[in-house]
């Protein structure tokens, strides 16, 4: 496998994976990460306003990535799952544009079942906090400065409505393998609706991993070693 690519998960930007780099390129893999617009080098541009035009600036993003032979895959946690779903289905769509070799959706419900979500962008700011506190992932440090949660919320916000928002009803299969990984004590993603991924491909395998909704944060290294096989 020579290319990784992340996708970020709700209120994340690439430095959601900036841990990775060195560890993946001891296995000869390479790690890139689109940045979703609104936050970290793209922090100006407007966030996007649904999965669809979200998806297409990915694909500009990418660019010649998709279009040659090279191999990769492709990782997305969370909200990152579904749009790596979707990105997919373009890429698939589109002609002259190159399939991953493999799917990895990470703490991520199927998409017909992402209505069924406690986490959404219209709770109230003291349930959402609270929520997002229990889930972890997100340093203790925004919490605690109110300028930095007021930049921090609209951003989750505008990504938990890209879900809100989002209705796929049709199941459309992929032609890549998907795996999938769920924390097992994850306290907003269930393991029974990650499992039904399995529709969306002939090619399907599971993990279960400890920990909370960012589970890889809390043995980065046995997690990797991990990923890579499964890679």
């Amino acid at each position: 496998m020579a290319t990784l690519i992340c996708l970020p998960s709700s209120g994340s930007s690439s430095s959601l994976y900036a841990d990775w780099r060195t560890q993946l390129a001891a296995h000869n893999i390479t790690l890139y990460c689109p940045e979703y617009p609104g936050r970290g080098r793209r922090f100006t541009d407007p966030l996007p306003t649904s999965i669809p035009v979200l998806v297409d600036d990915l694909i500009q993003q990418l660019g010649d990535r998709l279009s040659s032979r090279e191999p990769y895959a492709l990782f997305g946690h969370s909200l990152g799952g579904l749009i790596a779903y979707e990105l997919t289905l373009k890429i698939q769509q589109t002609s002259g544009l190159t399939s991953p070799q493999r799917l990895v959706i990470s703490a991520s419900h199927a998409p017909h079942l992402r209505g069924e979500n406690q986490l959404r962008s219209d709770l109230s700011e003291q349930a959402l906090i609270a929520l997002l506190q229990e889930m972890g992932g997100i340093k203790h440090e925004v919490f605690e400065h109110p300028e930095l949660l007021e930049l921090f919320l609209p951003i989750i916000r505008s990504d938990l409505a890209l879900n809100d928002n989002y209705n796929r009803q049709e199941i459309e299969p992929l032609i890549c393998p998907i795996t999938t990984i769920h924390g097992l004590n994850d306290p907003v993603v269930t393991q029974e609706k990650v499992k039904q991924w399995t529709r969306y491909t002939s090619d399907y395998q599971h993990l279960d991993w400890p920990g909370d909704h960012f589970y890889f944060q809390q043995n980065l290294t046995a997690f990797l070693e991990r990923l890579v096989q499964l890679l």
